[in-house]
């Protein structure tokens, strides 16, 4: 070894030195040991930290349908700040009522501060009830107690620790971090329909994660088995680094039927890569146990007619049931009874399948009519039929081995929401054979109402709270609600799974609220910036906008537009479609956030938008039917 080397090595010895020196008396005075844990991970998944127990602000999120974390120990006269950072709208409610919060959209948060001691349990209204579904629990204890808080990122004190180490690096580059390439706040691809069943994917990124330098982000829809892919090409972020990426098979395949994977890799730019690489960034994949069953729901099911998926034709055969209750109508209103008898005996047919009790001939006009499939909505003879089929394979996925918490969740709301369909669907028969035996047109009359209303709410569900949302609880959502949700059982969730990546945006910049960060801010500062939702900048476009709160817009969807096809309004203005055409039409937003069903003609919905920002939508019957609305 050279005299130079000593003489640098010794330098460098030195300097480390000095360093260390000078970060135990930054740790000293501020009360730490420089050998002390700035936290520890119990087994239950709770952070605990080694501060004094003083009040803290800790970050909950909601993400991927959950309370991240689900369970938190805070000292009395700690506030917590609720954030959904997913698409579907969320709250937060207490077992006891004792608080709720208003619906919060992407984005929005939810403040409360505990002083007293308590354990408390709450829920989201939405996708949970009291101890069942979506829930989480917090423990106040009094102030004296050990802290414990939600990351290990919210105490001054870590801040203080994680910058004096920063500045122990020789490296240069003060304003990059590295941080490990773990599932961003909200990453995931769904399945749903384009111009075919499951002919289209979303795939919704946010943030991406950084992109090594000289290379790019590619994504692959793969199938786990062969290893067979489809090429989704370079993921670009927008100018908020996220990824709202969609797309459809141009021969309009079933991609759940033959896909079970998403992929994220890292790959060279030139030429574009033809297959994926073996640097995977993020990756996820449905357990195959689960997929079974899901697939039975969504792709295909061997006991049914033409092998259609149990949850396909509970649609498409509820659907055909509302349309014959509105032709029994047409009947009514024209006087017809015998018409009214004939769509009679086509209901129940509908319902029973062709093995039921009282399938046949029932108005005895010597023929037997049946525009349905005959597997029938309820279970006949060995048939299952739709409804109990879509519920008994739904919790078939969810009792799998390896099935997700998101799959045991909404497999809940396909149960829910089947019972709410089957209690009306039954109505409609129980109606429809009482309407078989009147000889009186005027006594029919209030049945023939019952039944389309009835008809409507097995397919579209029922607005309980009067706000324009159908929801997977009992009473609200029905067909619909419950196709969207099986649906959902097969969201591929992406978790990282490559190294780690160098991030040249400063490090207070990060994805998942355990970045390292550059400065000692108080830890209730970071959690409050961490939840706060900065408004644009008012611009005299704004000046324009229209509405308000309390106040309501309407659009006309007629001769296959949205009109108009772009709308700027203010946050808390009510937005009011009604379908003008006779074909039927749906308001759809592109990142699945709101829906508004199946809309024949005449019918409306309304959504409230209360966050600022561009909202694109269209209608899903009719992909090319598309419209902007700008909130300011």
């Amino acid at each position: 070894m050279s005299l130079t080397t000593l003489k640098l090595k010794g330098k460098r010895g030195i300097l480390a030195l000095a360093l260390t020196l000078l970060l135990s008396l930054v740790l000293a005075a501020c009360g730490d040991s420089p050998t002390a844990p700035a936290a520890n991970t119990t087994a239950s998944g709770v952070f605990t930290t080694a501060a004094a127990a003083t009040p803290q602000t800790i970050n909950i999120d909601i993400v991927g349908f959950k309370f991240s974390p689900q369970e938190v120990s805070i000292p009395a006269g700690s506030t917590v700040i609720w954030t959904n950072k997913d698409a579907a709208k969320h709250n937060v409610v207490a077992d006891d009522k004792s608080f709720e919060s208003p619906t919060l959209e992407k984005g929005q948060s939810f403040t409360k501060k505990f002083d007293a001691p308590a354990t408390i349990g709450y829920f989201c209204s939405f996708h949970g009830t009291a101890g069942q579904g979506m829930i989480g629990k917090l423990t106040v204890t009094a102030a004296a107690a050990a802290a414990t808080t939600a990351s290990s990122a919210t105490t001054a004190a870590q801040a203080t620790t994680t910058a004096a180490v920063v500045a122990t690096t020789e490296a240069p580059q003060t304003t990059a971090a590295v941080v490990p390439t773990t599932a961003p706040t909200n990453a995931l691809v769904n399945f749903a329909d384009d111009t075919q069943l499951s002919d289209k994917i979303v795939v919704n990124i946010n943030p991406l994660p950084a992109t090594p330098a000289g290379k790019g982000l590619y994504g692959w829809l793969v199938n786990g088995g062969t290893g067979a892919n489809i090429g989704l090409g370079q993921l670009t972020p927008d100018a908020g680094g996220n990824v709202l990426r969609r797309f459809t098979d141009p021969k309009g395949a079933n991609l759940l039927a033959a896909y079970d994977k998403f992929i994220v890799t890292v790959e060279a730019l030139d030429p574009a890569p033809s297959a994926p690489s073996n640097t995977v960034m993020l990756s996820g994949q449905l357990p195959g146990p689960s997929l079974i069953h899901i697939r039975h729901l969504m792709v295909s099911f061997p006991a049914t007619p033409g092998k259609i998926g149990l949850e396909v034709g509970l649609r498409t055969q509820t659907q055909e049931l509302r349309r014959q209750a509105e032709l029994m109508r047409d009947h009514q209103t024209e006087g017809q009874l015998s018409g009214i008898k004939g769509q009679a005996e086509i209901l129940v047919n509908i319902i029973e399948g062709s093995k039921g009790p009282d399938f046949g001939d029932l108005d005895k006009n010597g023929q037997v009519v049946n525009p349905g499939d005959g597997y029938g909505l309820l279970k006949n003879g060995d048939q299952l039929g739709y409804l109990d089929g879509s519920k008994e394979h739904a919790n078939l996925a969810a009792k799998a081995e390896g099935a997700t918490e998101e799959i045991k969740l909404h497999a809940g709301h396909v149960g829910i929401t089947v019972d709410n369909a089957s209690g009306w669907i039954t109505a409609i028969r129980d109606r429809a054979l009482v309407v078989l035996k009147s000889n009186d047109i005027k006594a029919t009359e209030p049945l023939v109402r019952e039944i389309l209303a009835l008809a409507n709410q097995a397919v579209n569900g029922v607005d309980l709270k009067g706000d324009g949302q159908i929801l997977p609880i009992p009473g609200s959502g029905a067909v619909l609600t419950s196709y969207q949700h099986a649906g959902l059982m097969a969201t591929l969730y992406l978790k990282g799974s490559g190294p780690a990546a160098v991030v040249t945006a400063p490090a207070t910049t990060h994805a998942d609220h355990t970045a390292v960060a550059t400065t000692a801010a108080p830890a209730t500062t970071t959690a409050v910036a961490a939840a706060t939702t900065v408004a644009p900048a008012t611009t005299a476009a704004n000046a324009n906008a229209l509405g308000g709160p309390g106040q309501e817009i309407k659009i006309d969807i007629s001769q296959f537009k949205f009109a108009p096809a772009s709308i700027t309004i203010k946050a808390g203005t009510k937005i009011t479609w009604t379908n003008q055409d006779t074909a039927p039409h749906t308001a759809t937003a592109d990142n699945s956030s709101w829906d508004s069903g199946t809309l024949q003609k005449g019918q409306s919905f309304s959504f409230t938008f209360n966050k600022a920002g561009l909202v694109k939508y269209h209608c899903e019957i009719h992909p090319n039917m598309i419209a902007t609305i700008t909130v300011v």
